[in-house]
């Protein structure tokens, strides 16, 4: 891979990066007709169980740390969307987390180390293959998230915890009232115990992946047997608990294949507010969609994250009205058509600040120029 870079460098030859290319067509459209693939790049470099930590290539599959690490009783919790075909180099890249960051944390909380080679050619790494670690200028931070602009992500050391072993999944009625939302959201996470995740979904999404159509909340319920019938018992004191089949999870993960239309992606965005705001923030984006948009909604109210993914024939004005009526809230578009960047989210490093740092790391911006917006 220093190769590659540096003959890129020195040909002034823009480079995409991808991983699997699994979600090649999320982000900005980059400008570049050479491909760097990590998808070989795979295997473990190191793993030790005892230390809760495993050290892989960035082209490894999540399915595959999940198949090694489950031979030891361990796991990642790390499920963002999509199917486990993913890389864990592209997973960091891009910063992409699931519901089960509700317990254990997003990307950046499960990354100890990584391995990136820059845009001049330089192999840095940043963290270590121990949990405390805390020296220096917290590079993995900066790099997880950063979508392959500050360099090429070629090794991860995580850290893993032990396999839960029969973790359940209840659902609990939630009502379309902001209000009565926010006190049943509240009333949850107050609750005995800490769920594994907790998941808000509308009518749309909860008939997609195999439950009643209405809005509810699912809560993920992990530990040992002693913790399960705790948590479980206070999930049954709030009312109307009942359980689910737990592969809802897992078609939670690739809903966005089910939105897809003749193989054309949906359109996907984030929505972010303070988590005591996020009910109203939910009921503001659902009264501008209505009932008859086609859209699948759902939210990690911890963290104040909703994610709206709309039919790829959602015309511009609706998505225009969906931001104006969460004025505070930050918008990221994950998806979108090529023409709607220009339009919606023409860049979103034009402070000083990212302009600098994106030219520390690489100069020449030959690593996937274009996708965080235009370098000036």
């Amino acid at each position: 891979m220093k190769d590659l870079v540096l003959d890129a460098a020195s040909a002034s030859t823009p480079l995409r990066i991808s991983g699997r290319s699994t979600w090649i067509d999320a982000g900005r459209p980059v400008n570049a007709t050479r491909i760097a693939s990590l998808a070989a790049h795979s295997g473990v470099v190191d793993y030790v169980p005892g230390d809760l930590t495993i050290t892989v290539k960035s082209g490894t599959t999540l399915g595959e740390i999940e198949r090694i690490t489950g031979e030891h009783s361990q796991w990642l919790p790390l499920d963002p969307f999509g199917s486990r075909d993913g890389t864990i180099g592209a997973t960091i890249a891009t910063g992409s987390f699931g519901p089960l960051a509700h317990s254990f944390g997003r990307a950046r909380d499960l990354v100890l180390g990584l391995e990136f080679v820059t845009g001049e050619g330089k192999t840095v790494r940043g963290g270590g293959r121990v949990v405390k670690n805390v020296a220096g200028f917290d590079l993995v931070r900066l790099m997880t998230g950063s979508w392959g602009t500050l360099g090429i992500i070629t090794e991860a050391t995580l850290r893993l915890y032990a396999l839960p072993l029969s973790p359940i999944t209840v659902s609990l009625g939630a009502s379309d009232s902001a209000t009565a939302l926010s006190q049943r959201i509240t009333s949850i996470l107050a609750a005995p115990g800490i769920p594994f995740a907790v998941e808000l979904v509308d009518a749309n999404t909860a008939s997609m992946i195999g439950l009643s159509s209405k809005q509810q909340i699912l809560v993920k319920i992990g530990g040992n047997a002693a913790a399960i019938e705790a948590q479980r018992a206070a999930m049954d004191a709030l009312g109307g608990a009942r359980d689910i089949d737990p592969k809802a999870w897992e078609q939670l993960r690739e809903i966005e294949d089910r939105l897809s239309n003749d193989g054309v992606a949906p359109i996907v965005m984030r929505i972010s507010t303070l988590p005591q705001k996020l009910p109203h923030l939910w009921s503001s984006i659902r009264s501008v969609l209505g009932d008859a948009s086609g859209a699948a909604l759902h939210a990690t109210p911890s963290l104040g994250v909703m994610r709206c993914i709309l039919p790829s024939s959602t015309d511009l004005q609706t998505i225009e009205r969906m931001v104006s009526s969460v004025p505070e809230a930050t918008v990221i578009f994950e998806r979108l058509p090529h023409d709607a960047w220009a339009l919606l989210s023409p860049t979103v490093v034009a402070d000083r600040l990212a302009q600098r740092v994106k030219r520390a790391f690489d100069p020449s911006n030959i690593l996937n120029p274009g996708i965080l917006g235009a370098v000036t």
